[in-house]
């Protein structure tokens, strides 16, 4: 997951940063042997590679952190200087090259990556509870301090400011800027912008629900079947259903005693939900949004039809899908099967336990696909010790990347678990870092940051085609049909998962903005309803399952998480154009990544050949997934004889 906190949009971040790749000549003496084939990029194996993030690349101690909070606070009344000076094209000019602002972003930039990961590694770390309230108040400082300047540029005519924007000096910012020509957006006075930054922070429920559901929620205790005691984690739980050694009545009684850990405190976290939510619907009504989802999809410069067409489109495949949990439960002879079932095996392939470096050698191996200078990208960001890789009691659980700023190189976060499918994870993060890198190479720091919408195509295309070639280099039809189970999956957690989150979520915002409350009972009911129309007759659905809800941290992102279902569902047409046609989607992909947040997204989209409207890109799309059901059905078949 490639997650920008909520909590942190004090300020913008923005992302910037260089790889710088050298090549070596090489001299071959007149007499000499015929030089050996030189060995392919794609078959170079990566080793001793770091576990651990170094965050001395971004502060060496603590005094350096305060000294750079000192220098910001310092730098505040350059901020001030620019007042009365954003009606001209010189003066707005001046103040997105200053280079004073531009040491204000590039500081704010790499402190908000050292509290963040601060707090992934230990929330409850005294250290990085102060660290988060000194930066957090210098944000908010410097957020006042430029509480002027967007309604100073709004005072103009409308004719002015489009006279300014489209002069050719304004060319490199016109994206970025886009809200200024807009007949529709809504400017907060400097008072008004005022109070909200004042408020920003106060309630910070997504925080407090990190913190609960990481690190103070009390761990229940479990025996496996060989009598060893466990404690119950979600990486826990996640390592025994994807374990071919464990039965359904294990798999089961493990699910629900998940479920019976968060539902004590179901009113604490539907509590903590409802307030998140309240806070963004207060935000959307302020800039003048009629719904959330109005406004977070003005904020991503998405067409509210793209929300709709992907809902829609997660409800297209569910008679599909039908067909492949009637077939896993047939193989499996289930009289029941639950979602805990959807990971046993079905054939004799056993998924091997692997090294950190084995799984990213092998993730490495299953994307050469995109060629060399990705490959190159690669290897630069994941042999700085700027990958985190074990889980431990206090690191916040998941996996995600995040680029800010132009003082280093991605920082990716993995709780792995040493099993071969965790490679998937590795592939999908490593999309990421990928992406920002190469948009950071080739975008300045006002168009280098791409958004969620576009970051997913980027991650999942990897994990699509990873997934392929595990399928194809299969050594024999059990391992094939390991390989199609977890691709079919892929879809099935990213696509309709997804969606059936943000139905909820939808369904929790529609609540709240028509004057109603969250309450757990109501909340566990809808939940239940959805997990029906989702996963239909061939899967048992229990009671208890409704708590299930509040274990997902991104429901609080404001309408996220179908961006996943949506850009696997361009990925998947990008794949499939991929290898029908060859090198030229890939160079068009590689242009894609590159252009990193410099035009809407489906213009973005559109240089790697998907219109996120047409019809053709849901209908590739849905080929692609019931080709897989209809294969992993056949060879289901095929293994039973």
């Amino acid at each position: 997951m490639n997650r920008k906190k909520g909590w942190k949009r004090l300020l913008s971040v923005l992302t910037c940063t260089l790889v710088l790749i050298q090549s070596i000549a090489v001299c071959v003496p007149v007499y000499a042997a015929p030089k050996k084939k030189e060995e392919a990029l794609s078959d170079r194996v990566l080793k001793d590679l770091p576990t651990a993030w170094d965050l001395t690349d971004l502060y060496e101690d603590e005094d350096a952190f305060e000294a750079d909070m000192k220098r910001l606070e310092e730098l505040i009344p350059e901020i001030e200087a620019i007042r009365g000076t954003l009606d001209n094209v010189d003066g707005i000019l001046n103040n997105l090259e200053n280079e004073d602002l531009q040491e204000i972003n590039a500081i704010m930039n790499k402190a908000a990556m050292y509290t963040a990961f601060l707090y992934s590694l230990d929330a409850t770390d005294k250290w990085t509870g102060q660290a988060n309230a000194r930066y957090y108040d210098v944000a908010q400082k410097i957020s006042l301090a430029y509480a002027f300047e967007e309604p100073e540029i709004m005072e103009l005519p409308l004719k002015d400011r489009r006279e300014i924007f489209s002069d050719e000096r304004m060319a490199p910012y016109a994206y970025s800027m886009r809200r200024f020509t807009d007949p529709y957006f809504v400017s907060l006075s400097e008072e008004a912008r005022t109070v909200e930054t004042l408020m920003q922070g106060a309630f910070n429920n997504q925080k407090t629900h990190d913190i609960f559901d990481n690190v103070e929620l009390p761990k229940l205790t479990f025996s496996y079947p060989d009598g060893t005691e466990g404690i119950l984690t979600d990486e826990t739980v996640s390592q025994i259903l994807q374990s071919p050694e464990y039965d359904h009545e294990f798999r089961k009684e493990i699910y629900e005693l998940r479920n019976s850990m968060r539902q004590p405190y179901a009113n604490t976290y539907a509590s903590l939900l409802e307030g998140a939510m309240k806070e963004n619907w207060a935000r959307a009504q302020i800039h003048g949004f009629s719904s959330s989802l109005e406004e977070a999809l003005y904020e991503s410069d998405v067409d509210p039809k793209i929300y709709d067409r992907t809902i829609e489109f997660a409800h297209s495949l569910l008679p599909k899908f039908q067909e492949y949990y009637e077939a896993r439960k047939e193989v499996l002879g289930l009289d029941e099967m639950m979602l805990c079932d959807l990971y046993i095996p079905v054939t004799d392939y056993e998924p091997k336990e692997v090294t950190y470096e084995e799984a990213v050698n092998t993730g490495r191996k299953g994307i050469s696909i995109w060629g060399d200078e990705y490959l190159k990208t690669f290897d630069a960001i994941i042999e700085k010790p700027h990958i985190d890789v074990f889980p431990s009691d206090t690191k916040e659980a998941g996996a995600y990347e995040d680029l800010r700023g132009n003082e280093t190189t991605p920082f990716v976060m993995f709780n792995f678990d040493g099993l071969e499918s965790y490679i998937s994870t590795i592939v999908h993060e490593m999309g990421h870092a990928v992406y920002s890198e190469l948009s950071a190479e080739n975008q300045n720091v006002y168009n280098n940051c791409p958004t969620i919408f576009t970051q997913e195509v980027a991650s999942t295309a990897n994990e699509i085609m990873f997934h392929k070639a595990k399928i194809n280099d299969a050594k024999d039809d059990e391992e094939k049909l390991y390989w199609l189970d977890n691709e079919i999956n892929l879809f099935l957690n990213t696509i309709l998962t997804q969606c059936m989150y943000s139905e909820f979520e939808d369904y929790c915002y529609k609540t709240i903005e028509n004057g109603g409350s969250l309450d757990a009972s109501d909340m566990a009911e809808k939940w239940i309803e959805l997990q029906k129309t989702y996963y239909g007759d061939q899967l048992t659905v229990y009671e208890d399952s409704g708590i299930g809800w509040a274990r997902i941290p991104h429901i609080y992102y404001n309408y996220y998480v179908y961006k996943y279902a949506s850009s696997l569902t361009y990925a998947a047409s990008i794949c499939e154009k991929v290898e029908d046609e060859g090198q030229d989607e890939i160079d068009a992909y590689l242009q894609f990544l590159k252009a990193g947040n410099s035009e809407e997204p489906a213009a973005l989209l559109d240089i790697a050949g998907v219109d996120p409207l047409d019809d053709e890109t849901y209908e590739s799309a849905q080929k692609l997934i019931s080709d897989l059901i209809d294969e992993y059905i056949e060879a289901l078949d095929k293994s039973k004889r």
